[in-house]
C-alpha cells in the first residue's frame, strides 16, 4: 500500500481533494510562488490570480496561460499561496478534466492530521484518548488512499470522516499536534496487514453500531461494544421540527409526499425491522395526502438537522412550559399577564398516540410538532470520542492502545 511518493516507515504524502469540478478557483498570494508546467518553471509574483479554463489551458491572468496540468509551490521562506482563500502545506496541482478544475493538495499525513484531528476533540481531554482518535484518524486516512490510489485523489476536503480545511491558527492546535507526533507511523490493520476504515463518532448513547447493521456488510473492526460517553451533552437530546419545515424539505429532494398526516416508526422499547439491533432508525416512513416516503434513518436526521439516529419520535402538541395568567383590576377588565413556570413530569405527559405505537398522525393543528427524542451524536460507529474520554477518566492509567482494541476489535497496532 503506497502513494505518490510514500514510505510507511517515513513520510507519507496523502492527496487530497480540495477543489472539485469548479469553473474557476481564486488563488492568491502575499508573496513570490512558482508554477511547474511541463517541466518548466515560472516564477509568479504576488498578487490575486482567478484561474480558468482557455480553450483546454489554464489561464492565471492575461499574460500567463499554461499546460492544463500544473503545480503550484510556495517558494522557500515566503507566504504559503492561498487557493479559494485557505493555505496549504505542502504542494498544490491544479488539471482541467473537461472544462473544469480539480485541485489536489499533496500534503504530509501528520500535517493533514494536525488539521483535521482539532475538530474532533478538545485540547483539554486526556492525552490518551486523543492519541487513540490520532491513530484512528490516520488509519482512516490510510485506507482511502489505498482504496481511491488509481483516482485523482485519495480523499476529498469534504469527507463525512475527516473535515480538511488546510493549515492555519485556527485550524491546528499544538496540543494537539504533539500528541499526534506521539503516535507517529501508527496504524491499525486488519488480518491480511491492510490500514483499516476506522471511522469514528463522537458518542453513542451507550453502545456502538456495527457495519452488518447500518451498511448490511460485515466489516470485521466494526463491531457493536460498550461506551463510555454518558459525559457527553449529546448522550439525550430532544429537537422538534413543524410539519411544514420536513412539507418543504421533503418537496425540494424530489419527494411527493404534500401535507403530512403520519409517520411510522416502532418504538425504542418495542425496535422492528426499522431499527438495528441497538435502535438506530435503518427506515421511517413518512406519509401524507399525496404519497409516502420512505426515508433511513441518515437521511431523515439530515433532512431535520438531528444529532444522529437513535431517537424516538412522538407527534403532537408538546405540554407548555409557561402557563401565562391573565390579571384582572376589582372591574374584572384585563390590565396584563403573568407567566407561571410549569414543569409537567415525563409520564404525566399526555399521550395521544395509543392505537398503535408505531404510528403517529398528524392533526393538523397549528401548534402540531414531531418530537424526536434520542441519544448520542454521529453515526455511532467505531470509536466513541466522548467514550473515549469516558475510558481515560474512568481508568487512570489506560492506554491508548486498550482504547484502540476496544473499539477496533480484530485489529493491530502497527
Amino acid at each position: 500500500m503506497c502513494l505518490a511518493s510514500c514510505s510507511l516507515a517515513g513520510a507519507y504524502t496523502l492527496r487530497v481533494g480540495v477543489v472539485e469540478q469548479q469553473s474557476t478557483v481564486e488563488l492568491s498570494c502575499e508573496g513570490d510562488f512558482t508554477v511547474i508546467a511541463n517541466g518548466e518553471v515560472t516564477t509568479m509574483p504576488k498578487g490575486k490570480y482567478f484561474i480558468h479554463n482557455d480553450g483546454g489551458r489554464l489561464r492565471f491572468d492575461d499574460d500567463r496561460v499554461f499546460s492544463g496540468s500544473v503545480e503550484v509551490r510556495s517558494v522557500t521562506g515566503k507566504p504559503l499561496p492561498q487557493l479559494n482563500k485557505r493555505s496549504y502545506k505542502g504542494n498544490l496541482r491544479l488539471t482541467l478534466t473537461g472544462d473544469k478544475l480539480t485541485a489536489v493538495n499533496y500534503v504530509d499525513l501528520e500535517d493533514y492530521l494536525a488539521s483535521v484531528l482539532p475538530a474532533k476533540t478538545m485540547v483539554v481531554w486526556p492525552d490518551e484518548g486523543i492519541k487513540a482518535q490520532a491513530v484512528a484518524a490516520r488509519s482512516y486516512a490510510m485506507y482511502m488512499a489505498e482504496q481511491n490510489r488509481y483516482k485523482a485523489f485519495d480523499i476529498s476536503a469534504n469527507d463525512k470522516e475527516l473535515d480538511y480545511k488546510g493549515t492555519g491558527p485556527r485550524i491546528e492546535k499544538t496540543a494537539v499536534t504533539k500528541l499526534i507526533a506521539a503516535t507517529a507511523g501508527r496504524y491499525l490493520v486488519d488480518y491480511y496487514g491492510n490500514a483499516v476504515m476506522a471511522v469514528s463518532t463522537s458518542s453513542t448513547g451507550g453502545r456502538t453500531e456495527s457495519a452488518r447493521e447500518l451498511w448490511g456488510r460485515d466489516v470485521p473492526c466494526l463491531q457493536s461494544v460498550e461506551d463510555y460517553d454518558s459525559d457527553s451533552p449529546d448522550y439525550t437530546w430532544e429537537q422538534m421540527a413543524t410539519p411544514a419545515l420536513l412539507e418543504a424539505r421533503l418537496a425540494q429532494r424530489g419527494y411527493v409526499v404534500g401535507k403530512l398526516t403520519g409517520v411510522r416508526l416502532s418504538p425504542l422499547d418495542a425496535p422492528g425491522a426499522d431499527r438495528t439491533a441497538t435502535g438506530r432508525v435503518k427506515t421511517m416512513v413518512l406519509t401524507g395526502e399525496a404519497g409516502s416516503a420512505t426515508l433511513s434513518g441518515e437521511e431523515l436526521a439530515e433532512l431535520v438537522g438531528l444529532p444522529g439516529t437513535l431517537f424516538d419520535v412522538e407527534t403532537g402538541t408538546p405540554a407548555p412550559e409557561v402557563l401565562k395568567v391573565p390579571i384582572e383590576d376589582r372591574y374584572g377588565y384585563q390590565v396584563g399577564s403573568k407567566d407561571i413556570g410549569i414543569k409537567v413530569k415525563e409520564e404525566e405527559k399526555p399521550v395521544w398516540n395509543t392505537f398503535l405505537r408505531s404510528y403517529h398522525m398528524l392533526s393538523g393543528g397549528n401548534a402540531e410538532k414531531l418530537i424526536f427524542r434520542g441519544k448520542g451524536r454521529g453515526s455511532g460507529l467505531g470509536l466513541s470520542a466522548w467514550g473515549a474520554r469516558g475510558m481515560c477518566i474512568a481508568r487512570e492509567h489506560i492506554t491508548y492502545q486498550e482504547i484502540l482494541a476496544h473499539y477496533y476489535p480484530h485489529t493491530e497496532l502497527r
